[in-house]
């Protein structure tokens, strides 16, 4: 889900300001729409909530200064306000807006990470909204996969030889997966990234990429083991081995692959909501990063628009922007591939339309 919001800010807070910023209450909005990606209706009775937070005090809950109520939240794209005072704006607050969708008390949607507001900046600000699975949170026990996040690897037989597998599962229902052909010449790794699900009425684990064919296992021994289906979710017969066993301590790879996402380049920050799992990572400025940012800013109509575009990168931990937070899985583009205009995650990109480097 993309939430568009148009902000009425005040200036960048400052000590030397500060005293006539807050001398009087002010009203102040927040005004935005929002819609989702997934192809899916909301029930009837379903809530939208945006909230205007406070989030200064990392060791405190968060002061929520305004918020909107879509009740009942009908179907996207909605549109809200969000009314807050000003005078309750401190120097020393650092603003952020967080928007959720909930039915009947059980949260659907909920944004995953931290987009700031009133700090001068006068343009619309994109929140992603991701889906929130029935998923344990991390540390604990979904049924038939023990806890995650986990790693899993084992040699299973290839058509070609042996293949080594590593899997990397993550509570959110993320995965990761790496297949090295061994004793093959480069380039004999390949990476993908994707969601995650268990079927109710079979127990299989279903990784789906951006490869586009799924990949089936059997949870075995409540997660200690994965046991590798074939293509068509069935047991393999094979008198080789056949599982991929759960490793002592989570040691996730870092992807290398093509990727295609909505990429944003605004205000000296760049971000990319990934096509294969939804995830918003921001994009080191490295490498073939000046090729990316050339065809963006050439092709986009308005600032903070957001166009489907295509690279070969790695995800790999980058040291985070706000101070005191751990790194951050970034997008490092080692070749920017081409851009799609008008084109979105959700549908196939016309391949000759693509514009790539010239």
């Amino acid at each position: 889900m993309i939430v568009f919001v148009r902000r009425r800010v005040l200036p960048r807070l400052g000590i030397a300001v500060a005293s006539a910023a807050f001398t009087a209450a002010s009203a102040g909005t927040l005004q935005g729409v929002a819609e989702y990606r997934e192809r899916t209706l909301l029930p009837p009775d379903a809530v939208f909530e945006a909230q205007l937070q406070d989030i200064a005090r990392a060791d405190a809950p968060a002061t929520v200064l305004g918020r909107a109520r879509l009740d009942p939240a009908g179907q996207p794209p909605f549109r809200f306000e969000i009314a807050y005072d000003a005078a309750a704006l401190k120097p020393t607050g650092r603003y952020a807006v967080r928007a959720t969708i909930t039915h009947r008390g059980r949260l659907l949607f909920t944004t995953d990470r931290i987009y700031p507001v009133l700090d001068g900046r006068d343009a619309p600000l994109e929140l992603l909204l991701v889906p929130v699975r029935r998923d344990p949170p991390q540390g604990a026990k979904p049924l038939g996969l023990g806890r995650l996040p986990a790693s899993f690897a084992g040699e299973l037989p290839g058509a070609g030889g042996p293949v080594a597998w590593h899997v990397d599962l993550y509570p959110e229902g993320r995965f990761q997966l790496r297949e090295t052909h061994v004793g093959r010449p480069a380039p004999n790794q390949f990476d993908d990234i994707g969601r995650w699900s268990l079927e109710r009425d079979t127990g299989r684990l279903v990784l789906r990429g951006g490869r586009g064919t799924p990949v089936f296992f059997l949870p075995v021994g409540d997660g200690a083991a994965l046991r590798k289906l074939d293509s068509q979710g069935k047991p393999m017969e094979s008198a080789h081995g056949d599982r991929l066993e759960r490793q002592a301590a989570f040691a996730p790879i870092e992807p290398r692959l093509h990727l295609t996402g909505m990429f944003v380049y605004l205000a000296d920050a760049a971000n990319i909501v990934l096509c294969a799992d939804m995830r918003t990572v921001p994009v080191a400025m490295e490498e073939d990063f000046k090729a990316l940012e050339a065809a963006y800013l050439q092709r986009r109509v308005k600032p903070g628009e957001r166009l489907l575009v295509s690279v070969e990168g790695l995800l790999a931990p980058r040291p985070a922007m706000e101070a005191g937070q751990p790194p951050r899985t970034t997008l490092i583009v080692e070749r920017f591939v081409g851009i799609w205009p008008g084109e979105r995650c959700s549908g196939k990109p016309r391949g000759a339309a693509a514009e790539g480097r010239r």
